[in-house]
């Protein structure tokens, strides 16, 4: 844990990302897709860690049109879809990669579960902060959250949600939507979230403090100094409410 020497502030809000900081993306995307290709037609003789591969890493210019708006995240989704079959020589209508799609979400939301550290973990935050969600994720934040058991923690309200919304982290306007949901201003709040760029630079520069979650072990891309890099979420809830002044 590397803590930066700042004096105490009085903070009163805590933005998390969600995938990768409070929820595993390989818990759920992994194994669900795994289930999907042995139970799908067109993919059931498919290598399945070679087909997963490909999926989680779509060409650069795909992941370009998303950022940029011209795709949005169902077409992207299906684009992604495509360029993975295709790499197999399969060649699916879009009513075949609707289905392979709407497989995954229903097997994959399955492996999501209650996480009790996590849960006594934002129980405990909760006695000393308000709490949001500020996400690109492309699959629905709220039933992650509700299988997560953090539903009553994270209403709706509290989620803020790139597709709805039409705009991604790091662009500013995100995180000030955020705040202007809880009334706050940046120098009252804490961004928590595993990338550098989304969860620290823009937040950073957005007027938050930020915690990185290192969990990958990453050199710093660039010069900023965050309010404290830890290993594993666990880590923050000594630094946060220790820091409270609660």
């Amino acid at each position: 844990m590397n803590l930066t020497d700042k004096p105490t502030k009085k903070y009163s809000l805590l933005l998390f990302d969600l995938d990768d900081t409070l929820l595993e993306n390989s818990s759920w995307f992994d194994d669900g897709l795994v289930q999907t290709l042995a139970e799908h037609s067109l993919t059931k003789e498919m290598d399945e860690q070679q087909f997963l591969k490909k999926i989680k890493q779509p060409p650069r210019s795909l992941i370009d049109k998303l950022v940029s708006g011209e795709l949005t995240t169902f077409e992207f989704k299906r684009e992604r879809w495509k360029g993975a079959l295709d790499s197999f020589d399969v060649r699916a209508d879009i009513e075949e990669i609707d289905q392979l799609e709407s497989l995954f979400i229903n097997r994959s939301m399955n492996f999501i579960t209650v996480d009790e550290y996590i849960l006594n973990l934002l129980n405990e935050l909760t006695k000393h902060y308000e709490v949001g969600i500020v996400t690109n994720g492309l699959y629905d934040p709220q039933q992650k959250l509700l299988n997560m058991g953090l539903g009553d923690i994270f209403s709706q309200d509290k989620i803020f949600h790139a597709e709805p919304l039409g705009l991604r982290k790091p662009d500013s306007r995100i995180y000030k939507i955020a705040l202007e949901g809880f009334n706050k201003k940046p120098e009252e709040t804490i961004f928590i979230g595993d990338s550098w760029t989304h969860d620290v630079v823009g937040p950073m520069e957005a007027g938050m403090e930020a915690i990185w979650v290192n969990f990958r072990g990453e050199e710093k891309p660039t010069d900023h100094t965050p309010y404290a890099i830890v290993s594993s979420i666990m880590e923050i809830r000594d630094i946060l409410v220790s820091s409270s002044g609660k």
